[in-house]
C-alpha cells in the first residue's frame, strides 16, 4: 500500500491498483461513513480521499485486510469471502423434508401436538420440544419464510464462524429462544418453526458487526447502530397472523447473548 502526500487537500490517494481492488476499499471505506472516489490511470485505478481522513481510512484498510486474509495489508491479495451456503441448504432441506413427510403421512397434526414448543410441557420436563419446534411448520407458505430467513442469515453466520459452529449457534439462539419463551408463558399454547433461529442469527450477526465497529473505532454510540437496525429488521419480519413475536423477540436476544461469546473464524 503505498500513500502520497501532497499539498491539495483531496489528492491522496492508493494508487496502481486494480479495478476490483479499487471497488473493494471503496466499498470497504464508504461502510465506516468515509468517502473515497476510485480515478483510471493508464489501465489502473487511484484511489481519492479526503486529506483529513486518511489516517482513518488506512487504520480501517488495514484492519479489514489483516481480519480477513490473516496475510497482512496487501491490497491484492484481498479476496471477498464467498458465502458457506452448504449447512444453510442443508438446513432447508431437513425441514422441507420433515414438513413434506408430516403432510404427506397424515401426521403432522399429531406432530406439532407431540412435539411443538410449549410451555405447560416443556417445563414438565419435555424440553426436547425447545429444538424439535424448530424442524415444524404450519403450511408451505410458512417453511418458505423459514427457509428464506435461513439462507438469508444462516449464510453469513456460516460464513464468519464456519459450516458446523453456524449450525450449532443457529440452533442453540433458536432453542434458547424457545425456551425462554416457554418460561415467560408458562401455557399449553403451541408454537413451531425456524424463525426463532433465524431471529438468533440476526443477533448473532448483529452483534459481531458490533464487535468490529468497536474493534476499529471503540466503544462510540453509533457502534451500537447495529442494534437499532437489528431490532427493526425483527419487528418488520415479526408481523401476520399467528406470528408468535415473543419467540421472535427471544430468539433474536439468545443470538445476541451467543454471539458476545464467538468470534469469527474468517
Amino acid at each position: 500500500m503505498t500513500v502520497f502526500y501532497t499539498n491539495e487537500k483531496v489528492n491522496i490517494f492508493l494508487n496502481h491498483l486494480t479495478q476490483k481492488q479499487a471497488d473493494l476499499a471503496v466499498l470497504v471505506l464508504a461502510s465506516q461513513g468515509i468517502k473515497a472516489e476510485a480515478e483510471e490511470n493508464n489501465g489502473f485505478f487511484d484511489l481519492h480521499m479526503d486529506e483529513e481522513k486518511t489516517a482513518d481510512a488506512c487504520t480501517i484498510l488495514e484492519t479489514y485486510y489483516d481480519e480477513n486474509t490473516k496475510q497482512g495489508s496487501d491490497i491484492g491479495q484481498t479476496p471477498l469471502p464467498r458465502l458457506k451456503k452448504i449447512t444453510p441448504l442443508l438446513m432447508a432441506a431437513v425441514i422441507s423434508i420433515i414438513h413434506i413427510g408430516c403432510v404427506y403421512t397424515g401426521f403432522h397434526s399429531r406432530a406439532v401436538i407431540m412435539f411443538g414448543s410449549s410451555g405447560l410441557y416443556i417445563l414438565q420436563g419435555e424440553y426436547y420440544r425447545i429444538f424439535t419446534a424448530l424442524l415444524l411448520h404450519a403450511d408451505m407458505e410458512h417453511l418458505a419464510g423459514n427457509i428464506a430467513g435461513i439462507l438469508i442469515f444462516g449464510s453469513p453466520v456460516c460464513t464468519l464462524t464456519g459450516n458446523l459452529k453456524g449450525l450449532l449457534l443457529l440452533a442453540g439462539a433458536g432453542s434458547a429462544g424457545n425456551l425462554i419463551n416457554a418460561l415467560m408463558y408458562r401455557t399449553a399454547r403451541l408454537s413451531i418453526g425456524a424463525s426463532t433461529a433465524v431471529m438468533g442469527g440476526a443477533g448473532i450477526l448483529t452483534v459481531l458487526q458490533i464487535k468490529r465497529k468497536a474493534s476499529l473505532k471503540g466503544l462510540k454510540p453509533a457502534v451500537f447502530l447495529p442494534l437499532a437496525a437489528g431490532a427493526a429488521l425483527v419487528g418488520m419480519l415479526s408481523g401476520g397472523e399467528n406470528t408468535d413475536v415473543s419467540a421472535h423477540i427471544f430468539g433474536f436476544i439468545s443470538g445476541i447473548g451467543i454471539g458476545f461469546f464467538c468470534d469469527p473464524t474468517t
